[in-house]
């Protein structure tokens, strides 16, 4: 790996040993050769490999793809997407290493900060996460997102919608409501 490419990087935000950072295309090739086996799955159901989606990601939407670093390490990408037909909604996805697994704790601790950064402006971000990925499911649940009962199929396979609402912007459902005066 050659350090040069994450020296001076673009850093999004940073706690402790794990930092958010603006994509490169040097970031692509160490993820997509370490991926975990359900990140790899997933881009095969789709009919991609990892290099491939990740070369893409960074090419089509470079200011919404940041890398996750855990000792200056690149372990993960993820962004969004946003809907041409609706600009306040984003598909949000990540891929990532086996290194999230060994450092679970670490990635734990920037994960929320992460999704908030992600949610953005976005009024909603949503995706589909196969049924028969608990941990991923287990992982998103706890940070915030909420499941729809219905399964959808993609490919042969039952995948889980998933959603987050941005409670932060302004909207007659999120306001906090104070005490109406008689």
């Amino acid at each position: 790996m050659d350090l040069n490419n994450y020296i001076n990087r673009d850093i999004i935000a940073s706690l402790r040993n794990i930092s958010l950072a603006r994509s490169k295309i040097a970031d692509v090739m160490p993820i997509s050769q370490r991926m975990r086996l359900p990140d790899i799955r997933e881009c095969a159901i789709f009919g991609h490999d990892p290099f491939s989606s990740l070369m893409e990601a960074v090419i089509q939407n470079p200011n919404e793809t940041y890398t996750i670093l855990i000792n200056n390490k690149p372990v993960a990408m993820c962004g969004t997407n946003p809907y041409p037909e609706d600009e306040t909604t984003a598909s949000v996805w990540m891929l990532g290493t086996k290194e999230i697994d060994r450092n679970y704790i670490v990635f734990l601790r920037g994960a929320k900060e992460c999704i908030n950064i992600l949610q953005g402006e976005y009024r909603y971000i949503e995706n589909v996460v196969p049924v028969d990925h608990e941990k991923t499911i287990h992982w998103l649940k706890w940070c915030g997102f909420n499941f729809e009962e219905k399964i959808e199929n993609y490919y042969g396979y039952d995948f889980f919608r998933f959603n987050r609402c941005n409670l932060f912007q302004s909207s007659i459902y999120n306001e906090p409501s104070r005490p109406v005066m008689h």
